[in-house]
């Protein structure tokens, strides 16, 4: 039985309005043709693309051998697994092993557009051993995240079934994969430090992460907090292994770096976008961090 007999299988397609039919396959993309030398070695597309769905719908899955991926764009969805809901909201990523469970998705804000890809390879059980992992993960992805940008990557290339195409289609999988767990893994980790470290010291983390655009001096937290900002960076330093302005700037760099390889912004849009009001600073910045000066890291990156 091919995947895509399987996948039709395991899936029931209910409509609260009679509609005309759809088909399950269209659920799942496009069905890719399989190379055997590598499924089940390196991590492999079996179906993916990109869906639309615009009537309310409950897609149930029985058990199937493969992980899931999906990304919503737009609108919002819900999981229904073991009697719980998970919203599916915008920007939002569920990772999920279909081995041994029995779910459903049902399309909440219409029309819910997702980008979705059912996925084999030893990498998974691998990733998933090494943190904390109850059959999914469902995270919202940081707004200067590679993640989109690497799903829709992988939804541009082709299903052939050369070895290229297995290979690209596995450095790509395998990205969004890592970046994932280690999100969990740094949000797991965080949790664990939360308890341990002053609560001013998460309130600035947060607020850091989500304000890299806005300019941060030590003078200002030093009034904020009531202590010396000596004080502040040993302590920032000791949770979050970085004094806060280099932590600010790393993130702002590693934001900078997604938006080069996945816009084509200017390079002083980049920087002021990220937060850096002198681009000649940004350059000098992101050269030593990684090798290169941000015009000739994108080209390297787009060849």
């Amino acid at each position: 039985m091919t995947f895509q007999e399987q996948y039709e299988n395991t899936l029931t397609v209910e409509a609260e309005t009679p509609s005309e039919r759809i088909p399950a396959s269209y659920f799942g993309g496009s069905f890719y043709k399989r190379l055997e030398d590598c499924v089940g070695q390196i991590p492999t597309v079996l179906c993916g693309g990109s869906v639309k769905i615009g009537e309310a719908l409950t897609l149930s899955h029985s058990p199937l051998d493969c992980r899931l991926l999906l990304y919503t764009q737009e609108g919002a969805g819900t999981l229904l697994l073991e009697g719980q809901r998970h919203p599916l909201q915008v920007g939002s990523l569920l990772y999920l092993d279909r081995r041994e469970l029995s779910f459903s998705l049902l399309s909440d804000l219409l029309p819910w557009r997702f980008i979705t890809f059912s996925l084999v390879g030893g990498l998974f059980p691998v990733y998933e051993s090494l943190i904390s992992f109850d059959h999914f993960l469902l995270v919202q992805i940081r707004r200067h995240s590679s993640i989109p940008r690497n799903l829709k990557q992988l939804l541009s290339g082709e299903a052939g079934d050369e070895l290229a195409d297995k290979l690209r289609d596995a450095g790509l999988i395998t990205a969004i994969v890592t970046e994932l767990f280690a999100e969990t893994c740094a949000s797991q980790t965080t949790e664990k430090t939360q308890k341990k470290c002053a609560p001013y010291l998460r309130e600035l983390r947060h607020y850091i992460d989500n304000h890299l655009e806005r300019p941060l001096k030590l003078e200002d937290l030093e009034k904020h907090c009531h202590m010396s900002k000596y004080r502040i960076c040993h302590e920032f330093s000791a949770a979050f292994g970085l004094p806060p302005i280099r932590y600010l700037n790393k993130k702002r760099l590693e934001a900078a770096e997604n938006l080069l390889l996945s816009t084509e912004k200017r390079i002083h849009e980049i920087a002021l976008e990220t937060g850096f009001d002198n681009t000649n600073h940004f350059i000098h910045l992101f050269k030593r961090e990684y090798g290169s000066t941000p015009q000739a890291y994108r080209e390297a990156h787009h060849k």
